[in-house]
């Protein structure tokens, strides 16, 4: 087997900011910030490791442990391990990684792990992962990956016809653009997103979560961390507002909002178009729109695919 082992809680939170910028498509919920607002939010605690082989930083993972009772241990992993420098290994060294999780992640009856890799699915890595002791119990998670590394003409060519269309329809809706890089209102977007999720029947993140996590972005010191809001605005009228979390070189779509007006003059294009370059201009390279599920969800499915995004699915998840 390679030489591999991970490194738990060593170094800085610095130290781990510095590696975590040299993942090309990190995700939010393996970001210390969002570990951090779990803490304060449900009393996880964050457990970073660095992959190293030979010594050598090869990859990331985080963990969230609570204990329960005393006694009863959950641990949960989500999206993660992840690759420096984009570099995904062997599969003989992925199996070293998740037998060092498997032993990290223990499941027995005082026990329990949760675990959505993020490793592509493909019976290959379902194979390596039941033989390192897990078990799947769901189906991985699907998402929309958006290279903002081109330049902005070659984002706009990438656009699907009619989304093109709808854009250039809500750019001479004489609509204003509101970008905020604090997200100070985003109270009054949580209580629209609560009031969305009651309507259609999704689970939405909880605005005291969202808060947490807007402030440990915002105050963590570091550019690479970070929230914006972009708002479009029909006079004073807000009629779309989507919210976005930066991580590393990274950015993830957190929550879109639009009114019946907005969802007519096609507000919500223009502002994700508008938060496109505005997170391109920032030195973010690559955007993950979120979950997409074309049975449950085919229109937010084909809007986020029609951005010219790459769609991937991980493995799944595991016990």
């Amino acid at each position: 087997m390679p030489d591999i082992d991970i490194a738990w809680n060593e170094g800085t939170v610095g130290d781990w900011g510095a590696l975590f910028a040299r993942i090309p498509r990190s995700t939010l919920l393996q970001s210390f910030a969002y570990g951090r607002a779990m803490g304060r939010s449900y009393g996880h605690v964050p457990r970073l490791g660095v992959i190293r082989r030979a010594g050598e930083p090869l990859g990331l993972v985080q963990t969230l442990d609570r204990r329960m009772l005393k006694l009863f241990h959950d641990r949960q992993c989500y999206r993660g391990p992840l690759w420096l420098d984009g570099r995904i290994p062997d599969i003989d060294t992925l199996e070293a990684v998740f037998r060092l999780l498997r032993r990290a992640c223990p499941r027995n009856p005082l026990s329990r792990a949760s675990l959505l890799p993020e490793l592509p699915a493909g019976p290959e890595n379902e194979a390596m992962l039941a033989r390192c002791g897990f078990r799947k119990v769901a189906p991985g998670y699907r998402t929309v990956w958006l290279d903002l590394t081109h330049d902005e003409e070659a984002l706009h060519a990438g656009l699907a016809r009619d989304w093109r269309k709808r854009l250039r329809g809500a750019e001479k809706a004489g609509l204003v653009m509101d970008i905020d890089w604090k997200a100070d209102n985003l109270p009054w977007l949580m209580k629209l997103e609560h009031d969305q999720a009651l309507d259609k029947g999704f689970r939405a993140m909880t605005g005291p979560l969202a808060v947490r996590l807007r402030n440990a972005m915002v105050k963590s010191g570091s550019s690479n961390d970070g929230a914006v809001m972009v708002t479009a605005l029909d006079g004073r009228t807000p009629v779309a507002c989507w919210l976005f979390f930066r991580h590393g070189v990274c950015a993830t779509s957190q929550v879109s909002w639009a009114s019946e007006a907005g969802r007519r003059n096609g507000a919500t294009r223009l502002v994700l178009w508008k938060a496109m370059q505005e997170l391109k201009r920032r030195g973010v390279r690559a955007l993950d729109l979120g979950g997409i599920n074309p049975d449950t969800a085919p229109g937010v499915t084909e809007f986020k695919l029609g951005t010219g995004g790459e769609a991937v699915e991980t493995v799944g998840q595991y016990r």
